[in-house]
């Protein structure tokens, strides 16, 4: 490595990474799990990873590992909604408001194609910039920007005719 990969830095991008596989529907100790094993292999390499490159290189293991995982298993992951005890009423419908609202999104994620769910968490969830994602993924930034508008215009479709469905 160039420079010198700090612990924060470290500990920063390994939250990143656990709240990703989180949102692609790893439970909490398959993720941490996976997130501790691709660190493992972070520190074995770390003399050839460039500085720049170990956030992606980083996420490209875990999610190689958490691929594995699914076709070793073979199982649907369900994120489980916790329940949380508040007196308030109000509160307490607008908290299933956003909670149905969220398996909502999450269940649209799972439906359209792996390329763009990746690239909608890697831009929406982890706010990485297009030049961020198209290294991650090895693609042209341009060539990114163009599939990020197709993966929305195809999640607002598939929203909307949800949400269509519901009212009916």
């Amino acid at each position: 490595m160039k420079n010198r990969l700090s612990n924060d830095q470290l500990k920063n991008v390994m939250n990143q990474l656990y709240l990703y596989l989180i949102k692609q529907g790893a439970n909490q100790e398959t993720a941490k799990d996976i997130v501790q094993e691709a660190v493992c292999k972070l520190l074995l390499h770390l003399e050839s990873i460039d500085t720049d490159k170990y956030k992606s290189w980083l996420f490209k293991v875990a999610i190689n590992l958490y691929y594995d995982y699914c076709r070793k298993n073979k199982k649907s992951q369900y994120v489980i909604v916790e329940d949380y005890l508040i007196t308030n009423e109000r509160l307490i419908e607008e908290m299933m408001i956003v909670q149905e609202n969220q398996l909502l999104v999450r269940s649209i994620l799972q439906k359209v194609s792996p390329t763009f769910k990746q690239l909608l968490l890697l831009k929406y969830e982890l706010e990485w910039s297009y030049k961020q994602i198209a290294e991650y993924v090895d693609m042209k930034p341009e060539v990114v920007k163009t599939y990020l508008a197709r993966a929305r215009k195809t999640f607002k479709e598939m929203y909307r005719r949800e949400c269509n469905e519901e009212n009916e």
